[in-house]
């Protein structure tokens, strides 16, 4: 009987650490471990937030290891000793995530060309999240840790470009789509009265929600301020922020509060902080049109955005012709507008609460990013991307 062989992956995040692909690796862990094919384990943050009851592996069929003290370049060495101390024969490297932000942007540039010098036989992956996110003149920090992995996934348009642009092959750049890692459902009739009152949200008011890391840019203030024009027009509007404040950030959540109260809106705003998965559910199955406003222009990697289509809302989000334009969005029905443009902001929320989408045409779009069968795609391209076979 063949051996199976050993998967580790590497992830500055992993649940409840706060932070975007968190989530991800945890499906990724999970699903990976149920086809069988590989011993999966993790290595994350020696961090107090980790998940404690996924430490002992038995259930969840993979194990975790939270033993990274510190992510940084200049400690490439001992992450690199935790990593051989594990044993792998692949190791699948989540980069960036909040760990790696800033100047620890640097860390898997030092720690994956060092691991191949180390070990060259372990096959490393990695996982390249936003790349295009970041000024092309920084992209340059990225180029060692790309040219040395065997294989590079991506999960959009726009960062395949982004890697293929660093001189790397196309051979070894696979495209794996990401979904939505939360909870989410659709409501109407009396269960969505039941979500509003469980969140409570007012009755009859048209409810705008706004859902993810509360940042400068994803452009909140705007947000907040297209709502009170459209209270002022006499539009009975409440807003509904499900997300809490970013470390990079801290300031930004309470300048936001106070912005609302020199508006008028502190009771038409319901500010949840850092939401619980029963919270998520209900405040999107509250809600009646969703808004998210990431400066650069949104593409459908963004979870927030995923999760207000996958609860069958409205959705109005950015679009920004200096980065990219992501002309899926407009496919799924994403009405598109300039980041900070409160007339077109305010405009939009307006047209699609007179006119909202069809019950059936929003239902038919949410289908096609169910997250099974968007996960079970991503795992299979992970697959490929860990035997070595060519993308397709």
């Amino acid at each position: 009987m063949t051996q199976k062989q050993q998967l580790l992956i590497v992830s500055g995040s992993f649940p409840n650490i706060r932070c975007g692909v968190s989530g991800h690796v945890r499906i990724i862990a999970e699903r990976t471990a149920a086809r069988g094919d590989y011993d999966v384990a993790v290595l994350t943050s020696a961090d107090k937030a980790v998940d404690r009851s996924a430490i002992a592996g038995a259930e969840a069929g993979y194990a975790v290891y939270p033993r990274v003290t510190k992510w940084s370049a200049l400690n490439r060495r001992a992450i690199c000793a935790e990593i051989l101390r594990l044993e792998p024969d692949i190791v699948h490297i989540q980069n960036p995530t909040a760990k790696y932000s800033g100047w620890n942007s640097w860390t898997m540039s030092a720690v994956v060309p060092l691991l191949k010098r180390m070990a060259p036989s372990i096959r490393v992956v990695v996982m390249q999240h936003d790349i295009a996110l970041s000024k092309p003149w920084l992209r340059w920090r990225y180029r060692p840790l790309l040219k040395a992995a065997d294989a590079i996934t991506v999960s959009n348009s726009r960062d395949y470009q982004a890697v293929a642009d660093q001189g790397i092959s196309r051979a070894k750049i696979y495209t794996t789509p990401v979904g939505s890692h939360f909870q989410i459902k659709s409501a109407a009739g009396q269960e969505k009265i039941e979500c509003r009152r469980r969140m409570s949200l007012p009755k009859s008011a048209k409810v705008v929600v706004f859902f993810g890391f509360v940042l400068p840019r994803r452009n909140v203030d705007v947000l907040l301020e297209a709502i009170g024009r459209l209270r002022q027009q006499g539009r009975d509007v409440h807003g509904l922020i499900l997300g809490g404040a970013h470390p990079d950030a801290p300031d930004y959540y309470e300048k936001l509060q106070q912005q609302c109260q020199q508006q008028g809106l502190d009771e038409h705003v319901s500010w949840t902080g850092f939401a619980s998965e029963q919270q998520i559910a209900d405040g999107l199955a509250g809600a009646d049109v969703f808004v998210s406003l990431p400066q650069r222009g949104a593409d459908l990697r963004n979870t927030s955005i995923l999760s207000g289509i996958l609860a069958e809302l409205p959705v109005v989000t950015s679009q920004n012709e200096r980065y990219y334009v992501d002309h899926d969005l407009e496919q799924f029905g994403c009405v598109c507008v300039r980041p900070r443009n409160v007339n077109e902001v305010a405009g939009a929320i307006a047209a699609l609460l007179d006119e909202p989408p069809g019950a059936e045409k929003l239902a038919r779009r949410a289908t096609l990013l169910e997250p099974e069968r968007i996960w079970s795609k991503h795992i299979e391209i992970n697959c490929r991307a860990y035997r070595g076979e060519p993308p397709q």
